[in-house]
């Protein structure tokens, strides 16, 4: 096994030691004595248990889920001169910062070994980078692959001092996300989208329970438009950058980044009726583990109700996470939030069901009420929220529209965006009053 020994921090404290058998293809993970002994300790997932031993699959899933997707994954196996699917090698390349708390070093080294790496990213750079995507990976800056967070779309991760940017590495660690506009030409506004889905969301938020629902964003304009999304798994503290650990909804629930739709085999005649994927009612089951579980299912609620009034249908099990403490879970600000059904070349089929409905449109009463047996929440507590949401999505909706942070065609996009939310708010507020009629005998 020499050389296929990691060891897993999170921050300056050792967790305990990741091994893999090559020949049995099989991941074993250890917690170490110390960490087991700390006040604070907790497990990295629930499927990770302090006492006992996890299962090399779910070691192995847990691992995969820390990992980029799609070009970007490509980008970094080729980096490191390793097969898209070798999951350690990839992570001996790309585990110095992942999502959460939690980083991977050689073994018998420490994170603050690693050399502490700060350079100031100028707009003028970035933009030329963003220009270039065509040539040159937008994850690969000053000759290495920097993003080990997972996802799809172009991403970078930064530190933001005093309106400055800076690239960081060693035991430096980011505390922004920065995504440009997607290459693809039929996905305008993109940015926009999601700025104002995020903010329409935070508005809806402060309006219901006086807190903040989803990350903060904001438009850099470099000048092409960028949308900075500050990291919620990072705290600045006065001796620098504090990690917080999260998991997202496939490492909560022990699935397979290929199992992140609800339909995770696709929605072709013949399979669509295979659901074992993320879904609400798996997510909905992990209330007991909620450090709070009324707060938890408030949460999962919010999520599910903008996924209806923006048609994001790209809700799938990677974009809802939660922080893990020793206490259990709490599920983290909303993130990725965007209006999919704006672009006639995307996927509109839902990621998850409302009941057995995938399509945005045959959502109704029914269905959603349906939903509620099996997230596991009252239907009446489910019908007073969502008009209370929706309420607010109607006032909140123009005033986000006006926001000066749109410029250009974007102020046309999100006027017409926030009339879509009203048209959405309005069909779903019809069918809240009929959601508590039906009973378990429906179903």
């Amino acid at each position: 096994m020499d050389g296929y020994i990691l060891d897993v921090y999170a921050g300056a404290v050792r967790v305990g030691t990741l091994g893999y058998d090559q020949a049995q293809d099989a991941f074993h993970f250890d917690y170490g004595a110390a960490w087991r002994t700390l006040p604070g300790r907790y497990p990295l997932s629930p499927h990770l248990p302090l006492e006992g031993s996890a299962s090399p699959q779910a070691i192995r899933r847990f691992l995969e889920n820390l990992l980029p997707e799609g070009e970007a994954l490509a980008v970094a196996a080729t980096d490191a001169r390793v097969a898209r699917n070798n999951v350690f090698g990839l992570l001996r390349h790309l585990g110095h910062e992942t999502a959460g708390a939690l980083s991977f070093v050689a073994a018998g080294q420490e994170p603050a070994e690693q050399e502490p790496l700060r350079r100031h990213l100028p707009l003028e750079e970035l933009q030329a980078r963003i220009d270039n995507r065509a040539n040159e990976p937008f994850n690969r800056w000053d000759g290495k692959v920097r993003m080990s967070i997972a996802g799809h779309q172009d991403k970078l991760l930064v530190a933001v001092e005093e309106d400055r940017l800076f690239l960081v590495d060693g035991v430096l660690s980011s505390t922004h996300i920065l995504k440009p506009e997607p290459v693809r030409e039929d996905a305008r506004c993109m940015v926009a989208n999601e700025h104002f889905c995020m903010q329409l969301t935070h508005r809806i938020s402060m309006r219901r329970w006086k807190a903040p629902g989803a990350a903060h964003v904001s438009i850099l304009r470099v000048p092409s438009p960028v949308l900075s999304i500050e990291r919620f798994d990072r705290r600045k503290t006065p001796d620098g950058v504090e990690r917080l650990h999260v998991i997202d909804g496939c490492q909560a629930l022990d699935l397979s980044v290929n199992a992140k739709y609800e339909r995770n085999v696709g929605d072709q005649p013949e399979v669509r009726h295979i659901r074992d994927g993320a879904s609400f009612e798996k997510l909905g089951a992990l209330r007991p583990g909620f450090v709070e579980p009324a707060l938890g299912m408030q949460r999962l609620v919010l999520w599910a109700v903008t996924t209806l009034l923006f048609g994001n249908s790209d809700s799938h099990g990677k974009n809802i996470s939660f922080f893990v403490d020793r206490t259990g879970l709490t599920p983290t600000p909303l993130y990725d939030l965007v209006s999919v059904v704006q672009y006639a070349a995307f996927h509109h089929d839902l990621a998850m069901a409302f009941g057995d409905e995938f399509e945005l449109d045959a959502v109704r009463s029914f269905a959603l009420a349906d939903f509620c047996m099996r997230l596991g929440i009252d239907r009446r507590y489910f019908a007073r929220e969502l008009t209370r949401l929706c309420d607010f999505a109607l006032q909140e909706a123009p005033a986000q529209a006006a926001d000066a942070a749109y410029t250009g065609e974007e102020v046309a996009f999100v006027r017409d965006l926030a009339q879509f939310v009203a048209r959405r708010a309005q069909a779903l507020l019809a069918m809240a009053r009929d959601i508590p009629k039906f009973t378990a005998d429906h179903f």
